[in-house]
């Protein structure tokens, strides 16, 4: 274990607390805070004695200790905003632990500024894949199949065929799913809707081949995703997942391939394929502004001027 287990017992009780009050995030936002939690945790542990959370010692000295923590995160390559959600994350522990009298003050609140982002902060560079990419990463992990195990080509096809977002994705369960109809039902996503996820014959293949290896691996577990930690089966996290697709992109020659870049991929090639309005249902979006603006390959002026040619000829001009 790579906490003091005390921590990590006060910690629960303050994610119980959060469970009765906003159980529709429990999954999303605070399963994200406690794998954040549990980086700073570690760090305690590892870096500054063991120090426990709600000890004096740590109360009084907790901003020079988190300034020491945001210089080992940055050791580590992460970069403003991603130590700023680590921040809020502890932030947010220490202030329900002063609505529980646990503590009389926020030990660093108005104390420690939040990190702006830089200019050489990373970025995520923002693209679309074409169906070349897709078919060579395909072609690609299926003759490497020691390295892209079944999950990781899974995830490949359901991430393209459902545009779904990773928190969707992530906590999928064989209880959705219907095989036969090509869809995970009542799904929640963003903003708590409840959706179904499409798939079509690529990841319903996948999808027979890992029910059948789970099969006869004798494999229980109602999650789609997992993987294994002290022997034990568990659901598969946000970044390990986000690890294997930055896997895939490497293959094709992209360093820094996200789940999101597939889910914006996917979108696009149905709006060229389509229109931008059933794009938009199809992404779960509440109006088309948000999938034209983000989500859609600006055109360039040849091919627009193709499409107004196609258009103009169609119409005998």
């Amino acid at each position: 274990m790579n906490y003091n287990e005390k921590n990590m017992q006060i910690y629960d009780m303050y994610l119980e607390s959060n469970k009765a009050r906003n159980f529709e995030t429990i999954n999303t936002t605070y399963k994200m805070y406690k794998s954040r939690m549990i980086d700073y945790l570690s760090y305690l542990k590892e870096k500054e004695g063991n120090k426990l959370l709600l000890s004096e010692a740590t109360i009084k000295s907790c901003v020079n200790i988190l300034e020491r923590y945001i210089n080992h995160c940055r050791d580590k390559g992460n970069n403003n905003q991603t130590i700023n959600n680590k921040l809020t994350a502890i932030s947010s522990f220490y202030i329900w632990c002063v609505k529980r009298d646990l503590i009389k003050y926020h030990p660093f609140q108005h104390k420690l500024d939040r990190l702006r982002n830089g200019r050489f902060d990373k970025r995520r560079e923002s693209y679309y894949l074409s169906i070349e990419d897709i078919m060579r990463a395909k072609i690609l992990m299926e003759h490497n199949s020691k390295k892209f195990d079944i999950q990781s080509r899974l995830m490949w096809e359901l991430f393209l065929e459902s545009a779904a977002r990773i928190s969707a994705i992530s906590n999928l369960k064989l209880s959705q799913l219907d095989l036969k109809g090509g869809y995970f039902k009542n799904v929640k996503e963003k903003g708590n809707k409840i959706v179904d996820i499409i798939f079509l014959d690529n990841t319903e293949k996948l999808l027979r081949e890992w029910l059948n290896e789970r099969e006869n691996k004798g494999i229980i577990s109602d999650l789609l995703f997992i993987t294994k930690r002290n022997g034990e089966i568990v659901q598969m996290q946000q970044s390990t997942i986000r690890a294997r697709i930055k896997k895939i992109g490497e293959l094709i020659g992209y360093e820094q391939l996200y789940p999101h870049t597939l889910r914006k991929t996917a979108i696009n090639l149905l709006s060229n394929l389509s229109d931008i309005n059933f794009a938009s249902e199809y992404a779960n979006h509440s109006d088309t502004k948000v999938t034209k603006e983000y989500y859609i390959k600006t055109k360039s002026g040849a091919e627009n001027r193709d499409k107004i040619l196609q258009i103009r000829r169609s119409k005998g001009l």
